[in-house]
């Protein structure tokens, strides 16, 4: 039996793991994906902050919808992550001991934490080094797949490169916004309603982040976006025309440090968080050919990431019963 979400790189990540060592005898199935199953109680467990939350609705009616709503969607999430890491096998895939103990060094480089201090800051969420070590593989193995399945699929020409550097940074300068954002999807066929409570979640998550919750470890927990989910909702260093114009014209707008949202783009809401903003003297095509590159490229990459998870979804076969 495999577990069914991963965990991150960074130290939020790692506080917000809740892996558990102890044996469960009897368990319930939420969902069956390809070989391999996903337990209720991995559900429960990573949507217990979620409900808690909604425990607080006075309506009986409305925060039984809204726990139930709630655990499909985390259940969603672990059915994606899933799909990903079986891929595993097909591609064959893997990763090595060493290629873990590296990427623990990265972590507590990251976070100037010794031997020590990791393992406490693991105990206090119930977690062992070897549950750690563990979820930190599945995270690195599913990197890989990404980087592979969806990785292939995108090819950036210099056309592509020229034309975004004309339409932006040749005569206006080169205006670069870091950010992140937390995304609260709204379900195909949503009626009012439910737009409505996924407008409310994402305006509660916003509350959190502006009450001094780590924005990082929330977008870890929370977000749909399984593209950026595991680097803590992290969109990276972009210019102009990268993101949806209503996204945009908000985030280029903001200083370092706001909070904005939610914002409504096509597929659900969004909370935005910028993290840093540079201006520059217009530079020539040839400086800023590979930025303008990778910028393209990790944009594309998270469109194919959605679409490879809706192949995946179907061609195999994954039985919800939860």
């Amino acid at each position: 039996m495999r577990r069914g979400a991963a965990s991150g790189l960074a130290l939020g990540a790692l506080l917000a793991l809740s892996g558990r060592a102890d044996a469960r005898l009897v368990e319930k199935v939420a969902a069956v994906v390809g070989d391999n199953i996903i337990l209720a109680s991995e559900v429960e467990e990573k949507a217990a902050p979620m409900l808690a939350d909604a425990s607080r609705i006075g309506d009986p009616a409305k925060r039984a919808a809204r726990a139930t709503a709630l655990r499909r969607e985390v259940l969603d999430r672990l059915i994606d992550d899933e799909l990903i890491l079986q891929q595993a096998t097909d591609l064959k895939l893997s990763v090595t001991n060493e290629q873990v103990d590296q990427s623990i060094e990265e972590i507590k480089k990251q976070n100037s934490l010794d031997d020590d201090q990791l393992k406490e800051a693991l105990r206090g969420q119930g977690m062992s080094m070897a549950g750690y070590r563990a979820d930190l593989k599945r995270q690195l193995l599913r990197y890989r797949v990404l980087n592979i399945a969806v990785g292939s699929r995108v090819s950036i020409s210099d056309e592509e490169v020229k034309g975004y550097y004309e339409r932006h940074m040749k005569d206006g300068g080169n205006v670069q916004v870091r950010a992140s954002h937390i995304f609260v999807a709204i379900p195909d066929g949503a009626d009012a309603a439910t737009v409505a409570e996924k407008q409310a979640w994402a305006k509660k998550l916003l509350e959190r982040a502006k009450g001094g919750e780590d924005f990082a470890k929330l977008a870890k927990q929370y977000s749909d976006d399984a593209a950026t989910r595991g680097d803590g909702g992290d969109l990276g260093m972009f210019g102009k025309d990268m993101l949806p114009k209503a996204i945009e014209e908000i985030v280029f707008s903001m200083q370092p440090g706001e909070l904005a949202g939610p914002v409504r783009a096509d597929r659900g809401f969004h909370v935005i968080k910028l993290v840093s903003r540079k201006v520059g003297d217009a530079k020539p095509l040839a400086e800023v050919q590979d930025d303008i590159r990778i910028q393209l490229r990790q944009k594309e990459m998270e469109k194919q990431t959605k679409s490879y998870l809706t192949e995946l979804r179907k061609k195999t076969l994954v039985d919800v019963r939860y």
